[in-house]
């Protein structure tokens, strides 16, 4: 039998779309008569071991951080005990040693899903080290995963060779990130969200990449102009302090709520009014997705994959990236007009369904392990 390890450099502390991702792929597996087994960085929370568990799900735990030697060896005894043919990675840099690791433990069928945002600003010289860097890396993969066109192109220009990268959207499951607009009373009730407040929603790793910074300005902005609204920042990461303190800066303790880490953000999208995400180079945002899915829409910076997912003037607003006055203005008009809101949302909801549902990454990355012959029994592990 034939079996894929996913080697994930996470760990999940909650279920979200990209759990139920990978129950539905295994599970797709499962049904073609080829096994599977998920690899992660750290253990997992009791209540999610035991749900993974429930559905019938294998995982085991290997930690990169303890260094390629480390990983080296239980990765051998992995693909010894789970006679692994494949592998699919996810979440590490392209630059780690973890395709040429499988490679020397006998694995064959390499998978790399490139998930990292950021933009190529490399040039001349330094431009063609990065790319014989990329090539000698990515040298034992044989398919590229890109969750964008926008990160697929940034592969390309970095020395992947084109043939190998194909783009392939991630999804949300529709069924769960849904409109419904009586889910949130008990947070407005608890974060004291008064009527005539417009409710700004943002979910993020609070990291320079993110420039939540200008999330904040913006809210300065409408502060100053005597907009009602309250905006719940979710998320937690190195530069949080940091972003507290120019909230208090600019007076606005009472217009930021810090929810840290959410391990409900569905509930979290459901109270909101607009969804703010300000990233540069964002590789897709599948927040973006989860919250059009629930009928919010999206001002956004124009840049990386987010223009990919939020149709401008249809299903949100894209702005100049860190323009927090662009950020204000588009936010003011959504907020001064309702029906816009709502016109916005439901068009960013029939978007959701058409391209960026969980049913369709699945087929698209079954499609692709077809493409290397991986779903067929009789195929062998040689090239």
């Amino acid at each position: 039998m034939q079996t894929i390890a996913f080697l994930l450099d996470y760990a999940p502390q909650n279920w979200c779309s990209r759990e139920d991702y990978h129950v539905g792929l295994c599970r797709e597996l499962a049904a073609r008569g080829v096994g599977s087994v998920l690899v992660f960085a750290k253990d997992l929370p009791t209540e999610l071991a035991m749900r993974f568990r429930e559905v019938g799900i294998k995982w085991v735990t290997i930690d990169y951080g303890k260094g390629p030697a480390h990983y080296y060896r239980e990765l051998g005894k992995l693909v010894r005990n789970y006679s692994v043919t494949s592998v699919h990675i996810c979440y590490f840099d392209y630059f780690s040693l973890v395709p040429w690791i499988a490679r020397l433990q006998g694995v064959r069928s390499i998978i790399f899903e490139a998930m990292n945002g950021g933009e190529l600003r490399a040039r001349s010289w330094k431009k063609s080290l990065l790319q014989l860097r990329t090539r000698a890396a990515t040298l034992p993969i044989k398919r590229v995963i890109a969750i964008s066109d926008f990160v697929r192109d940034q592969l390309i220009k970095a020395g992947m060779p084109t043939a190998k990268v194909f783009r392939r959207y991630l999804g949300v499951d529709t069924r769960f990130f849904s409109p419904n607009s009586s889910s949130g009373n008990c947070l407005a009730s608890k974060y004291q969200i008064s009527p005539e407040e417009v409710v700004l929603v943002s979910v993020s790793f609070l990291n320079p990449i993110k420039h939540v910074d200008t999330i904040i300005e913006a809210c300065g902005l409408l502060s100053e102009r005597g907009v009602k609204f309250k905006l719940l920042m979710a998320g937690d990461g190195p530069l949080r302090s940091e972003l507290e303190a120019m909230s208090r800066r600019l007076d606005l303790a009472d217009r930021i709520v810090w929810l840290g880490h959410f391990s409900d953000p569905r509930s979290l999208l459901r109270v909101g009014d607009i969804f703010l995400l300000a990233s540069v180079g964002e590789a897709f945002g599948l927040v973006l997705a989860e919250a059009m899915a629930c009928g919010l829409p999206v001002v956004a910076a124009q840049s990386g994959g987010i223009v990919e997912i939020v149709r401008d003037r249809e299903t949100g607003c894209l702005v100049s990236p860190l323009n927090a006055q662009a950020f204000a203005e588009a936010l003011m008009e959504l907020i001064g007009n309702s029906e816009l809101r709502k016109a916005m949302g439901s068009r960013g909801l029939k978007r959701v369904e058409q391209e960026f549902t969980l049913e369709n990454s699945i087929r698209d990355t079954v499609t692709i392990y077809e493409s290397m012959k991986l779903l067929k029994l009789e195929q062998s592990n040689a090239d």
